[in-house]
C-alpha cells in the first residue's frame, strides 16, 4: 500500500538553481528515486544528466541547475518504508517563471555579437584595401633617371633665377668704325699706305 503526501507547488525563476524537497522521505522511509513528468527517473542506477540533476542520497532533495520553462512539471519523490511494506509518495509541482535566457546564454550572445562585429570590420577594411590595390595593379614604377633619358626633357627648378641678357657691342656700324676699323687694332687697315704702295709698284707706261 502506498502512502501519498500532500502536493507541494514551488515557483522558481528561469535560469536559477531549483531545489526540490523530497517530502516522502522521513525517519521511517528511505529515498528511492525521483520520477519527472512520468517519463524520466532520477536516482541510483539510472541514466540521466548528472551535471544538471543532482540528488542527496540521505534526504532525497533534488537540485536542478539552470532551470528553464520547458522543465516545469510534476516531480514525484518515492521513498520506501524501512520494513519494505509500503512506499511513500511525495509530489512537487515546479513552475518556472520568466524567460529561459540565462546569464551564461547572455554572455554567449554578447560574444557572438562581438565576433560578428569584428568580422564585419575586418571585411570592410579588406575590401577598402583591395580597392586601393586595384588602382595600382597595372602601373609600373619608373625611376626619375630613366624618365629623363627616355623623354630627353630637362627638368628645371622653379626657383632658378631667370638669366637677364647683358647688352653686348652694337651691331650697327658707326662712322668712326668705318674710318678707323673695329676696336681690334690687329684687324685695322691703313688704306692710305696701301694706295701709295700700289702707285710705286705699278710701272709707269713708256712714252716710246
Amino acid at each position: 500500500m502506498n502512502e501519498l503526501k500532500a502536493s507541494i507547488v514551488k515557483e522558481v525563476p528561469a535560469g536559477s538553481t531549483a531545489v526540490l524537497n523530497c517530502n516522502s522521505n522521513d525517519y521511517d522511509h528511505n529515498f528511492m528515486f525521483w520520477l519527472v513528468n512520468k517519463t524520466k527517473i532520477i536516482g541510483p542506477d539510472n541514466d540521466f544528466d548528472e551535471k544538471k540533476y543532482k540528488y542527496e542520497v540521505l534526504s532525497g532533495n533534488l537540485r536542478i541547475d539552470n532551470v528553464s520553462p520547458s522543465e516545469s512539471g510534476h516531480y514525484v519523490c518515492l521513498s520506501k518504508h524501512l520494513d519494505g511494506s509500503k512506499i511513500s509518495v511525495g509530489e512537487v509541482e515546479m513552475i518556472v517563471k520568466g524567460s529561459s535566457f540565462s546569464a551564461i546564454e547572455a554572455m554567449k550572445l554578447i560574444a557572438i555579437v562581438l565576433s560578428i562585429i569584428v568580422i564585419i570590420g575586418c571585411a570592410v577594411i579588406f575590401f577598402r584595401l583591395r580597392r586601393q590595390w586595384r588602382k595600382y595593379e597595372n602601373r609600373i614604377v619608373v625611376p626619375v633617371d630613366e624618365i629623363e633619358e627616355d623623354d630627353g626633357d630637362e627638368i628645371y627648378n622653379r626657383t632658378t633665377t631667370a638669366i637677364t641678357p647683358v647688352p653686348g657691342p652694337s651691331r650697327n656700324v658707326s662712322s668712326e668704325q668705318l674710318m678707323y676699323g673695329i676696336d681690334n687694332q690687329g684687324l685695322d687697315t691703313d688704306f692710305n699706305s696701301v694706295f701709295e704702295n700700289i702707285q710705286i709698284k705699278t710701272p709707269t707706261p713708256s712714252l716710246i
